[in-house]
């Protein structure tokens, strides 16, 4: 997989550019995380001991951090994200076409126009999604929060990590696995209809010169009834990964806070250090999900980028 990607960035000639913005844009989740942390854990120690001074500070602090996380993830993002990405797919769409236009007449021929089409614009638009970056993202998001919601209490973390690691199990087993086939399948009845849509437009006088417009009508049909099934069952897999969610998640939640209430009880753990904890609980979750999502989306667009590879290195 990740050859594979090196091989589109050696095309485009900017994949050290794309490397500073992910490493650039990975602290932001872990940022939030750490400052709503920060904020909930000091506001509710400060409310436990009536203290309103300590908490306008709190406050204050969390208005300033929050401000300045903003910030840095906006300029981030109007710098790099969407002149180097734009460049990168323009560049990589005009390299593409020089190549297909290279190609001799037979080996063009040798396939549907609809199939180069969707080479030129599907596939293109695949490599520089926000997966990457998310995936990136995801990563430091879940380490950072680990570790700390190990030094807050290794207990809360072994029940976080009860809850979280069959999700991720379950659905690379059960989702990720099956998307780089199913996506394949897509893209080529994708391409099969958009050859038929073309035949439909630039011979419909043939067509009703000679009275096939029904025949011209029933391809497309099958070709568009083929495409809504192979689009159906990638929407069917999302919907199974949807539905494992509630499970592990809200699941894990309600076990962690039966838990932890007993422990507030016996003085062993704050009210304040709670709210911290369940902060960084999200953190290790949402970006356990977001790892999740990101593998299905790059196993999934890993079809594309195979089909790019291949028509450059002809």
């Amino acid at each position: 997989m990740l050859g594979e990607i090196r091989k589109i960035f050696k095309v485009i000639g900017s994949g050290w550019r794309y490397i500073i913005l992910i490493l650039l844009r990975s602290p932001i989740s872990i940022l939030m995380t750490i400052v709503n942390a920060l904020f909930l854990q000091q506001a509710f120690n400060a409310i436990a001991q009536n203290d309103s001074g300590q908490l306008n500070i709190v406050c204050i602090i969390f208005g300033v951090a929050s401000l300045c996380t903003f910030l840095y993830n906006g300029t981030v993002w109007s710098v790099y994200a969407a002149p180097l990405v734009t460049r990168m797919e323009s560049g990589l769409r005009d390299k593409l076409f020089r190549k297909v236009s290279s190609l001799s007449y037979e080996r063009i021929e040798a396939m549907p126009q609809g199939e180069w089409l969707t080479r030129l614009n599907t596939d293109v638009q695949m490599p520089f999604s926000e997966s990457l970056p998310h995936t990136a993202i995801a990563i430091v998001n879940i380490c950072v929060s680990a570790f700390i919601l190990w030094s807050i209490n290794p207990a809360v973390f072994g029940w976080v990590l009860l809850f979280v690691a069959p999700h991720i199990v379950f659905s690379q087993l059960l989702i990720a696995r099956a998307m780089p086939g199913l996506n394949k399948k897509s893209l080529e009845a994708t391409a099969k209809n958009t050859g038929e849509l073309t035949a439909l437009i630039t011979c419909a006088d043939v067509a009703l010169l000679y009275d096939g417009k029904d025949y011209l009508m029933k391809r497309f049909e099958k070709s568009s009834t083929d495409l809504f099934g192979a689009n159906m069952k990638i929407r069917t897999r999302n919907a199974l990964g949807a539905g494992i969610l509630p499970l592990f998640g809200l699941g894990g939640y309600l076990t962690l806070l039966v838990v932890s209430s007993e422990w507030i009880a016996d003085g062993h753990l704050t009210f304040g250090d709670l709210t911290a904890a369940f902060q960084y609980r999200g953190g290790v979750l949402l970006g356990s999900l977001m790892l999740i999502n990101c593998i299905i989306s790059i196993q999934a667009n890993m079809a594309g980028i195979r089909r790019l590879n291949e028509t450059m290195a002809e």
